[in-house]
């Protein structure tokens, strides 16, 4: 059964994550399930430095009791795992009567997603993490690879919830851009929404001819559509028209032809996570 993954991590996004997912449920008529990952532990939380000089019966007493921090804070993640589910399993059902499963893995998000890929219709994150060190990776390399590796529709949500009304489409009459528009005519959390769909680039007729088809084809399925061609930085163009028009999500095809691919290459996709307030949703 296709089902709404919402991964959560007990994070100020977490509420967020949980917020757009009983939205999306009720768009899709889709059950939810709430994922919670518990990462690796790096090394660096193992002193072994330290028991190098210590004398061989030392050395393995402190050896022993580490083994046993360990088996005391796995344990202490899995019940705090247990508790942001629930939670979060509570605050959606006070808000909507869609069905909602609890999932607790352990390993790596990128992973977990991989393996919840066949049953996901579409996904969920929340911008940042919960702790510095997940925070700073999500917002940076595990937020790319996460984008550029799902198969399914992806919204990174922002800290604040609010109910979708409209939406900018960034569209460049690429290959990525049109899959990103088939997916949106075959039906999805963003039909009936007001969609102003933008094109950045020289005002050529193909470009022109590319954006007025799309947008009358949105039109036919029930999106409210306005259109613009637009010159100059795509990253600043648009960012700047999600503001001025006071969209509430902006939607972008995984890649891009001409200069909107530079949005999922190196940093210019962090760069437009961080300046646009409002969640993104990414069409592979």
């Amino acid at each position: 059964m296709d089902r709404i993954a919402a991964f959560i991590d007990g994070s100020d996004y977490s509420a967020s994550v949980c917020d757009y997912a009983v939205w999306a449920a009720g768009k899709l008529s889709m059950p939810v399930s709430l994922v919670h990952v518990i990462g690796r532990r790096g090394s660096d939380t193992m002193p072994a430095d330290l028991s190098g000089n210590l004398r061989l019966g030392a050395r393995t007493a402190l050896l022993d009791k580490l083994s046993a921090l360990d088996a005391e804070r796995a344990t202490l993640l899995r019940e705090r795992g247990r508790v942001i589910l629930e939670d979060a399993a509570e605050r959606m059902a006070a808000a909507s009567p869609a069905e909602v499963s609890q999932k607790l893995r352990f390993g790596d998000l990128i992973e977990s997603m991989e393996e919840l890929e066949g049953e996901t219709r579409f996904a969920i994150l929340g911008k940042r993490g919960v702790s510095a060190g997940f925070a700073a990776d999500l917002l940076g390399s595990n937020l790319d690879r996460a984008v550029r590796g799902a198969k399914r529709p992806v919204l990174v949500a922002n800290r604040a919830f609010k109910v979708p009304e409209k939406f900018v489409f960034a569209y460049d009459g690429g290959p990525s851009a049109d899959r990103a528009l088939e997916r949106m005519l075959a039906g999805s959390i963003l039909t009936g929404l007001a969609c102003e769909i933008v094109g950045v680039g020289m005002a050529t007729p193909h470009l022109r001819d590319k954006l007025s088809h799309a947008a009358a084809a949105l039109d036919r399925a029930g999106y409210v559509v306005t259109e613009h061609l637009e010159t100059g930085e795509p990253e600043a163009v648009i960012s700047k028209l999600v503001t001025d028009l006071n969209a509430d999500l902006l939607v972008l095809g995984k890649s891009g032809h001409s200069r909107l691919r530079d949005f999922f290459i190196g940093s210019t996709t962090m760069e437009l996570m961080r300046t646009c307030k409002v969640p993104v949703v990414i069409f592979p």
